[in-house]
């Protein structure tokens, strides 16, 4: 038995496993607009678009229900705040986004604050 894909087919199946990411300091509703119209490619759609938590709103509203839109709390910093990264997760959520990653304090548990990372750990 083969595993014969055409590249199309194997194209759809990339494109199903990846996220579109757009996490640029210069980001603007335009090239939001842009990164959106790229993730419903002729070979079907990404696995999900992700941008800044102020872009959420916006890219909820230009891509269809079947692509989630994705965002990042606590970045790019990995601050040890857990009530600022509480409130970009909120504020995520809020403005219609389906997936978070948080970024964890990276800095602090590199400095051995171990127990002080432990908030942001499920």
């Amino acid at each position: 038995m083969t595993n014969d894909i055409s590249l199309t087919d194997a194209a759809r199946l990339a494109l199903q496993c990846l996220d579109l990411t757009s996490l640029n300091d210069g980001d603007t509703p335009a090239d939001i607009e842009a990164l959106c119209r790229r993730a419903q490619s002729p070979f079907g759609p990404v696995a999900a678009v992700c941008v800044w938590p102020r872009f959420v709103a916006q890219a909820r509203s230009l891509l269809p229900a079947g692509i989630p839109v994705a965002a990042v709390a606590n970045f790019p910093s990995g601050e040890l705040d857990l009530a600022l990264a509480l409130a970009d997760v909120q504020a995520i959520v809020q403005a219609g986004g389906n997936e978070v990653d948080v970024v964890l304090p990276y800095r602090a548990l590199m400095a051995g604050q171990v127990a002080a990372c432990a908030g942001f750990l499920p």
